[in-house]
């Protein structure tokens, strides 16, 4: 089995660990740290608890380890607006991508996420069995939705 690379952009520190964790025990999985800036890095905006992580530095650094598989919390807090997502498919289209969401985001979000190239989604809550399978589907040139996701994507290819 070939060794796949992966990182996770994941603004809440204690998701990415704990994400990492889960991924480290993967066989045939290697993964990579140090895609997110550090807290001193983050250019606070008006409020102090609002951080906004500049798209650039975040896909400077993915393109800088070249991950196989990168994990994307779907949040506002790394550009918005899919801007993450635009510019790693433009500037990095080796590296394939798979969506993190909660309960928050709604089926159209993930749908133009999908449209923007996300190869694939996952909740935050999934077992972490799913995470594992994941990376190796989506290795190997698939997708990972499920097969209600599937059904609207159907539905939105065909009307």
């Amino acid at each position: 089995m070939q060794m796949v690379t992966v990182a996770i952009a994941d603004t809440d520190p204690g998701r990415r660990i704990k994400l990492e964790q889960y991924l480290q025990d993967g066989p045939g999985i290697k993964v990579l740290t140090n895609i997110m800036p550090s807290k001193n890095e983050i250019k606070h905006q008006l409020e102090p608890d609002t951080a906004v992580i500049p798209v650039d530095e975040v896909v400077a650094r993915i393109d800088k380890l070249k991950p196989r598989i990168v994990f994307v919390s779907l949040d506002q807090s790394i550009g918005g607006d899919f801007a993450l997502l635009e510019a790693l498919h433009r500037e990095c289209p080796e590296t394939l991508v798979l969506l993190l969401t909660d309960k928050s985001v709604q089926e159209e979000q993930i749908i133009q996420a999908l449209a923007s190239g996300a190869r694939g989604c996952l909740s935050h809550e999934a077992d972490p069995l799913y995470f594992l399978k994941a990376v190796h589907v989506v290795d190997r040139g698939e997708i990972w939705v499920t097969r209600k996701m599937l059904g609207k994507i159907m539905d939105k290819v065909l009307h």
